[in-house]
């Protein structure tokens, strides 16, 4: 999944206005405080994206080709996805 940067954005100053209006969090420096989120925010995208890459290059490697979006590589994408975040410890 690529997620584009306006959109990080726009998740990160979410995250940044729910936690200064529900008085969770005090920030002195707004943009170190934004940064720190989308910077949070990007990496976890990007292990998703990591994580999915493996998926389907495990899943393309099958003698017998599953199709994309049937039931089966559906199965085995949620199986396969879960054991390789459970690889990298999330």
């Amino acid at each position: 999944m690529h997620i584009s940067e306006d959109r990080i954005s726009h998740i990160a100053h979410r995250i940044y206005d729910k936690l200064w209006r529900d008085d969770l969090a005090d920030f002195p420096d707004e943009r170190r405080a934004l940064d720190a989120v989308k910077g949070a925010i990007e990496g976890f995208f990007s292990v998703m994206e990591q994580v999915d890459q493996a998926v389907r290059a495990k899943l393309a490697s099958y003698s017998q080709a599953k199709v994309p979006g049937s039931r089966e590589w559906e199965i085995l994408y949620q199986k396969f996805y879960a054991e390789e975040l459970a690889k990298r410890k999330w």
